[in-house]
Order: C-alpha cells, then structure tokens, then sequence
C-alpha cells in the first residue's frame, strides 16, 4: 500500500488551526453559545424554580412589550443614543487633533502622552460616576453656557443632552487615550518620504495635513471610531446597561425580559456600527486599490 504524503500546504493548514483552536473554542463556548441562548431566553418567560429555570415560550412578547408598554425603556434609549451621537466625533476629533500635535519632535513629548493616556488607566465606573455626581468635569466657560440654556432652541431633549455633555466634557474628553495611540500608531506610519516629495512639489502644511496625512490615517480613524463606539456602549454608568441588570432580578420581569431588552441594545450598537462603516467605506475601499 502506498502512503499518503501530506504537503507542506496541509500542514502549515493544521498548524493554523492548531493556534487557532484555542480561541475558536472560547469563540464557541463564551460568545456564540451565550449569544445564542440570551435569544432563546428573549422568547420566553424564564422564571426561577428552586433547582431549574423554566421556560414559558412567549414569542416576540418581552419585545413589544419594551417597545410599547415599558416607556422608561425607548425615552432611555432615545437619551442614550442622542447623547452618543454627539459624544463619538468629539472624542474622536479630539484624539486627532493631540495625536497630531503629540506626533511633533519636541521635549517631553513621552511624559506628555503619558499624561494624556493616564485617565485610560485610572478610572473606573465608580470614580466616574463620582465626579459626575459632584459636577468636577466641567470647565467654567462651559457651565455658563449651559447656564444660560444657550441650546434650548434645539428643543427639550436634544437641549438638554447638549447641556449634559458641557457639563461633562472633561470626563467626556478623558474616554480619548486609546483612540490617541491609534491614531499616533497610524500617523507613524506614513513615510517621512512622502512628505519631503510633497515638499519638493510646493506642497505646504496644510495641503499635506488634507491630501496626504489624513487619507493615510483613514483606517485607523475607522479604527478609532468603532472602539469609541464600543467604548461608550459598554461603560459601567450606561443607563441601559443599568435598565438590564435591575430588570433580571424584577419580580415581574426576569432574564426573558432582560435578554429582550438587551437584545434591542444589540440591535441598536450594530446600527452604529453599519452607519460607521458606511461612512468610511468609500474611503477604506480607495485604500485597498
């Protein structure tokens, strides 16, 4: 009989997978199978017996009832999403403009990244919610435009979310760190090559910040914008988040409709996401050519 031989293609395929092995199975057994199940327990209504959970299978009950009958939930939503539709291109810009400026040749410029980044590393859900409560992110020029209701004409919710993120904006700012290092990542990343040629050609600052540094960071602002996103859907003092974690212990209430809530939290973070890469995408697709 004669042997089979395997190829050095299959086995550099086995080794992959050998690597990946790890991670495919804490794919399965931490997120697809979770995933999956919370949609399980979303059709039902799960109530706690004293050895087991039982399942009464409701339908789309848990969510018509968070779309139409629990009203707290959409004005939540709605506050939350307004007030993040504002907060990620400030983040987002402001990371810009410091990696910008933090990507300079001068003195300190370690210690001064280092600064910046800090926040990153020391808050936590409960400092954060502590200085919001005793009102230390804000910036006095700030407090006085938001004193005088400067925003109120864009109406009662939208006014008041502008005021909320004035009122906050140095705690807002501080959410920036890591965005700030990908984008300093990014801009390392263009050859000083390509400046000195645009340089030669009569290019100044300016032409070079719009036509050769900016579509050179593009992935990496795509990149910035999606753990902004991520980021501020997942932070300790998120509403929703809170809505859920009271709602699963609720005598009325429980798991099936936490998951249903929490399902609509999904759907509402993936809008985000596919609105993001959209608008990047003309710009990621002009990279690849």
């Amino acid at each position: 009989m004669m042997k089979k031989t395997i190829t050095i293609e299959t086995r550099k395929k086995f080794v992959g997978l050998a690597f990946i092995s790890l991670w495919l199975v804490g794919l399965i057994l931490f997120w697809i199978y979770p995933l999956v199940y919370s949609l399980f327990m979303s059709l039902n209504k799960v109530t706690i017996m004293t050895d087991h959970l039982q399942f009464d299978f409701v339908g789309f009950a848990n969510f018509k009832k968070a779309l139409t009958q629990d009203a707290a939930i959409p004005n939540t939503f709605l506050q939350f999403i307004q007030q993040t539709v504002l907060i990620i291109p400030i983040i987002v810009v402001f990371s810009l403009i410091i990696a910008l400026l933090l990507n300079q040749k001068f003195k300190g410029r370690g210690l001064i990244r280092g600064i910046f980044f800090l926040p990153v590393v020391l808050t936590s859900g409960n400092l954060i919610n502590t200085l919001v409560g005793q009102k230390q992110g804000s910036i006095s020029f700030l407090v006085s435009v938001t004193a005088r209701d400067t925003f109120s004409s864009l109406g009662p919710t939208w006014g008041a979310t502008v005021n909320n993120i004035l009122a906050n904006f140095l705690i807002i700012l501080w959410y920036s760190g890591v965005q700030m290092l990908i984008l300093i990542a990014g801009l390392q990343s263009i050859s000083p090559s390509v400046y000195e040629a645009a340089k030669i050609d009569g290019a100044n600052g300016w032409e070079a910040l719009w036509k050769i540094t900016l579509p050179g960071i593009t992935p990496f602002i795509f990149i910035s914008t999606v753990y902004t996103i991520v980021d501020q859907f997942t932070l300790t003092s998120n509403p929703i988040l809170k809505i859920v974690n009271d709602t699963i212990f609720g005598s009325n209430m429980g798991f099936g409709y936490a998951s249903a809530i929490s399902w609509l939290y999904f759907i509402v973070i993936t809008l985000f996401l596919a609105v993001s890469f959209l608008i990047f995408r003309n710009s990621l697709r002009g990279m690849r050519r």
